[in-house]
């Protein structure tokens, strides 16, 4: 609740088959309280941590862009709404953060970009005309100026070399989901569909069907150890430590897993999605997903 007003905290005691129900108000309206983790957020579909300071943490939502410093409950920061369909982190200190999706004005925002940590944004290019609308994007570990992203209207799976100068169509197997970028090899790329993993070796030039086949794939992404995670539905988190020959189930933490990020160094997991209340949440995992805290949520409003 907003201000210093002091918090009584009641509890009713109901003589009722033995139940305690306790209650939080605020003593000036009268409110329940809610979780200090609850965020009024929409869809979250991307998240990432800043290159130059681990302990940031970028969502981004169906409405609004919010930082996490150091855990802590997720707060809005940017100045102006938008629909951040696909966004990504940089991985060099040097680039801005990615993102694209519809403006508040209504249509497609292209690929936007942001060098205050998503406060501000800017346009880097509309890709086609109307513009793009990516919800699968992805940036080269190795190649700062690599960019790949696919738009929504099925228009498309496009590349670029020099951050948005100018762009490429390439071939791509099915109606993407998920992007990822190999972390050493900025040949080699994986797409995540609904007919499961495709990987090509060759920038898009030809692919190849790989795992999962016939099952939906909503998040992929790759940490520095060119470690391969992604969200695959009935078997939730998975990982490969080898290119995709194969694969390991994770464990189930109740959440279809939209959004992948990592603080590679301390094998830190962050993911984003919605669990089976059908509640937008973020988590902070350890890779083997043994341990796992609640960023935030927005349930309860």
């Amino acid at each position: 609740m907003k201000g210093n007003s002091k918090k009584l905290l009641i509890l009713a005691g109901i003589a009722i088959i033995g139940i305690t129900i306790t209650f939080s108000f605020n003593s000036n309206d009268q409110k329940p309280t809610r979780d200090t983790r609850t965020v009024e957020w929409r869809h979250v579909h991307g998240i990432g941590v800043d290159p130059t300071n681990s302990s940031i943490l970028y969502i981004a939502t169906h409405g609004d862009f919010y930082q996490s410093i150091s855990g802590a409950t997720p707060v809005k920061v940017d100045k102006v709404r938008a629909d951040y369909m696909a966004f990504n982190a940089p991985h060099d200190k040097d680039s801005p953060l990615y993102a694209s999706g519809h403006p508040s004005s209504g249509g497609n925002t292209g690929l936007i970009k942001s060098n205050d940590g998503g406060i501000t944004w800017q346009s880097v290019a509309k890709v086609l005309e109307p513009a793009v609308d990516f919800h699968a994007m992805t940036l080269s570990k190795s190649d700062p100026n690599l960019i790949l992203g696919f738009d929504s209207g099925g228009r498309g799976l496009f590349k670029t070399i020099d951050a948005g100068k100018t762009w490429k169509n390439l071939e791509y197997p099915e109606y993407i989901s998920a992007l990822a970028i190999s972390s050493n090899d900025s040949q080699l790329i994986f797409a995540g569909t609904g007919n499961g993993i495709f990987k090509s070796n060759d920038m898009g030039i030809t692919w190849n069907h790989i795992a999962y086949k016939g099952l939906p794939v909503s998040a992929m992404n790759f940490d520095d150890d060119n470690i391969l995670f992604a969200s695959v539905d009935t078997f939730g988190l998975v990982r490969s430590d080898d290119l995709g020959a194969t694969w390991k189930d994770l464990p189930d933490i109740d959440l279809t897993v939209t959004s992948i990020a990592f603080d590679s160094p301390n094998k830190i997991l962050y993911v984003g999605g919605f669990s089976s209340g059908g509640f937008q949440e973020v988590y902070k995992l350890s890779y083997d997903v043994k341990s796992y805290e609640l960023i935030g949520t927005n349930k309860g409003l």
